[in-house]
């Protein structure tokens, strides 16, 4: 036992003092704040701006804009069609929309000279038709478009789409959409986690038997220590190296992101419309729609919503999630890493390591792939059979967990943790008997088959 200490100890300590540890630990919270900032800031200040300049001689679309799209703008002109197709050319605006007289089917006639996005295209198209139905309305039924947009959304928030599940007693527990979404998001989050971790820390595993190989440093440690205490004080040694690099980046990322958050608020902040309720042009059928009190949207349907989301929040049990995430990280790892090691100590260069990394890497990857279906289906058959497979089940079973005892049996979780204990066992055993008679082997072309033969001696 104290050898092993001993190795931990110097594995331990050799990887934090090395440089590329240091700059990874520092850049790692820098890189995972980006890759959170970036979609908002994209969403924020990503968008070139483009102005429309809009020729309407049908005096139809008189109020053409963009709510949802700042980045658009829409100008009306009163110049004539050949001194804006020059004005074009001239790159003095950016985009025609030329509406005739006569309007045909065809609308109007969008000129560029460059190629539109699709989202531009888009937005002139939802544009007109809002502001035409807004015409309709208004003259055939004397509705204004904001006041149907106000009735139509006091009537469809209300909508709220419940669950009941029923256990074997006959109990029941209610569940709503919202719940589903959370749980759903929490299971990817720790699926990725695991894949991520287990890949990036096996890896480092391997690294490092494959350089004490060639360095041929593993010759004078096995003279004092066998080749299972060196492998599994490598393993554990690099678990504590992945640890203390985990919650180094997750205080810094917290941190990171609150100094952000609080020297940039508006970034974070979602922009929100009031939208006016015009009662003066509503049919008397629908005042009892609409709060007598105010003529703003009534703010309760949001803190519905809000108070929704955060009940639904609060059902979780986060203990439970983080206690099983760190249980099938430590087996996942140990489990994957072991191996590694084994592929580590049987070839001579990272090249050889290719033909043996595929067949380890596909469970996961193959996880990945079922990953949608298991959270959509997470009391299925797939799901079942993701979630007890010891390969499979560290991602699987924890897309299953967030969704509590209706779709994860307890006796499911009993089976898949005792399958991942003993598959991480024989994984340890079946490695220690490859990285025992490979770490000293030199020079030879390792195959599948050499592998088992290595496995089936019984001489330690």
């Amino acid at each position: 036992m104290n050898k092993i200490l001993i190795i931990i100890k110097r594995e331990y300590i050799e990887a934090v003092k090395r440089k590329t540890f240091i700059i990874m630990t520092i850049l790692g919270p820098i890189l995972m704040s980006l890759l959170i900032l970036t979609p908002v800031l994209l969403d924020k200040f990503g968008k070139d701006k483009t102005i429309i300049s809009v020729l309407d001689e049908s005096k139809l679309f008189t109020d053409l804009d963009s709510p949802n799209d700042k980045s658009i703008r829409y100008v009306y002109t009163k110049n004539s069609l050949d001194e804006l197709k020059k004005d074009l050319i001239n790159k003095e605006i950016d985009v025609l929309l030329y509406i005739p007289q006569n309007m045909t089917a065809l609308g109007g006639m969008v000129y560029t000279t460059s190629s539109l996005g699709s989202g531009v295209m888009s937005n002139i198209l939802a544009s007109m038709k809002r502001n035409l139905s807004n015409i309709i309305l208004l003259h055939e039924f004397n509705i204004s478009q904001d006041s149907l947009d106000v009735y139509i959304n006091s009537q469809t928030n209300k909508i709220m789409l419940g669950q009941t599940f029923i256990d074997k007693n006959g109990e029941e527990s209610h569940k709503n959409s919202t719940l589903k979404e959370i749980q759903v998001i929490i299971g990817f989050i720790l699926g990725i986690l695991i894949y991520i971790f287990i890949f990036m820390y096996c890896s480092m595993v391997l690294r490092n038997v494959l350089e004490e190989k060639t360095n041929r440093i593993v010759e004078i440690i096995v003279s004092s220590v066998k080749p299972i205490q060196l492998m599994i004080g490598k393993i554990i040694g690099v678990a504590l190296i992945g640890f203390t690099q985990l919650m180094i980046w997750v205080l810094s990322l917290i941190i990171i992101l609150g100094i952000v958050k609080f020297s940039f608020p508006n970034v974070f902040t979602p922009e929100t419309n009031k939208i006016a309720v015009a009662q003066e042009n509503m049919p008397e059928s629908y005042y009892h729609y609409i709060p007598s009190d105010n003529k703003t949207v009534d703010a309760n349907i949001n803190n519905i919503v809000e108070n929704d989301f955060i009940t639904s929040l609060m059902s979780i049990n986060f203990t439970q999630i983080i206690f099983f995430f760190l249980f099938f990280f430590v087996c996942g790892y140990f489990l994957y890493a072991s191996l590694y090691a084994a592929i580590g100590g049987a070839v001579d260069n990272e090249t050889d390591t290719q033909q043996f990394m595929l067949p380890l890497t596909l469970p996961l990857l193959l996880t990945f792939v079922a990953a949608q279906y298991i959270a959509e289906n997470p009391d299925g058959a797939v799901a079942f059979w993701f979630s007890i497979i010891p390969f499979t089940s560290p991602i699987a079973m924890l897309i299953r967990i967030p969704f509590g005892i209706e779709a994860v049996q307890t006796w499911e979780i009993i089976l898949s943790c005792s399958l991942m204990v003993i598959g991480c066992i024989a994984s340890v055993w079946f490695a220690s008997k490859i990285y025992r008679t490979g770490i000293l082997l030199y020079g030879k072309k390792i195959t599948y088959k050499e592998l088992w033969k290595w496995i089936r001696y019984k001489n330690w």
